[in-house]
């Protein structure tokens, strides 16, 4: 397996800016709170992944 890119964590503002931008957009008829809380959740999702990967690369050796 190979190990995560170092940058991964760093497309969190991007995609949190992404995912809130089109459900404001386009999405689910909902308001603030609903823009922010997809924005949060797509926001850590890198952020959480690298760190997922990267504790699952530390374990293997």
């Amino acid at each position: 397996m190979p190990r995560p890119p170092h940058w991964l964590p760093w497309l969190g503002p991007l995609l949190a800016a992404g995912i809130g931008a089109a459900v404001g957009e386009y999405g689910l008829g909902g308001g603030f709170w609903t823009v922010l809380i997809a924005a949060l959740v797509g926001g850590f999702a890198p952020i959480v992944g690298y760190g997922v990967w990267k504790w699952r690369d530390q374990r293997r050796g």
